[in-house]
């Protein structure tokens, strides 16, 4: 004699067995197609609105990025500005003093910040798009200086090298053993201070050089770099939450001004390297102070 309770035929077992062969079918391929994108455009449209919430911040920091009586300029500025409008960003560029940018932008997801130089101890802290500008380091000294400069041994032994307060090239002469750094907290005017002989040698990019030089009215025949340092390459750094499919689609966009000139073009009125190119990489022994 059977139990009471709910007893199936075997028809019944086999129609319920095949229904649960059914759903899992049904789920496997749903999965696959999701896989292989069968669903892509509503993923992809979510992503770009992401992509065009990101909340960018940068500094007043010319020439990279400077604020001037009609607005955000600089190398940098231009470059994310135009990968914005192509992308179709939504929001404007929020200007702060850098060290309050890097505190949001190191706890908000969504958020980014330009132009930072990529650098080993950065790698892991930060998601990447760039570079968006190259530029190359030198010591620099007046052409009419009776300095001869020859290699970084020539250099240790001149009275005082200016240097960026807290740059990289200051960090890294001073793990080398150089004694005479002199540290700028305003490098805005460090060729006044070569020019006047307050400084023997000069320590900057040449984008930084050449901004200055035109903006204190120095002929380019008055003044020479004498070693190379190196490159460094500066980016636009998303949060380290920020999802990859919001930044790609801000490193597919500056693919594409690299492919059409439009990054060449801005580069040339900045006169800076363009990253399309192979920088050349000038150093003194094993030093090259501005790369990774």
């Amino acid at each position: 004699m059977r139990r009471a309770g709910i007893f199936f035929q075997p028809k019944e077992r086999r129609s319920i067995t095949i229904l649960r062969r059914v759903v899992v079918i049904v789920v496997f391929v749903i999965v696959a197609l999701w896989s292989r994108g069968m669903f892509a455009a509503p993923q992809a449209e979510a992503a770009m609105e992401a992509a065009r919430s990101v909340r960018i911040y940068t500094e007043d920091f010319a020439p990279f990025n400077y604020t001037t009586d009609t607005g955000l300029t600089g190398a940098g500025a231009d470059v994310v500005r135009e990968m914005a409008r192509r992308l179709g960003h939504y929001g404007k560029f929020d200007i702060l003093p850098w060290k309050r940018a890097l505190q949001i932008v190191d706890d908000t997801p969504g958020t980014a910040v330009f132009s930072m130089v990529r650098t080993a101890e950065r790698e892991p802290e930060y998601k990447w798009v760039g570079p968006i500008i190259v530029t190359r380091g030198w010591l620099y000294k007046m052409t009419d200086s009776d300095l001869d400069i020859r290699g970084l041994e020539d250099a240790r032994k001149v009275a005082a090298i200016g240097v960026q307060a807290g740059g990289a090239a200051e960090r890294i002469l001073h793990e080398k053993g150089f004694k005479n750094l002199a540290s700028l907290y305003t490098p805005g005017n460090a060729l006044q201070l070569l020019a006047s002989d307050r400084i023997d040698l000069w320590e900057a990019s040449d984008l930084v050089m050449e901004h200055q030089r035109r903006k204190f009215e120095i002929d380019p025949s008055e003044i020479e770099p004498v070693i190379g340092l190196g490159t460094y390459e500066l980016y636009l750094a998303f949060s380290p939450q920020t999802p990859d499919f919001v930044v790609a689609p801000w490193q597919r966009v500056l693919d594409e001004l690299r492919g059409d000139g439009t990054f060449a073009e801005i580069g040339r009125k900045y006169g800076v390297i363009i990253p399309s190119e192979e920088a050349e990489v000038l150093s003194d022994g094993d030093i090259n102070l501005m790369t990774r």
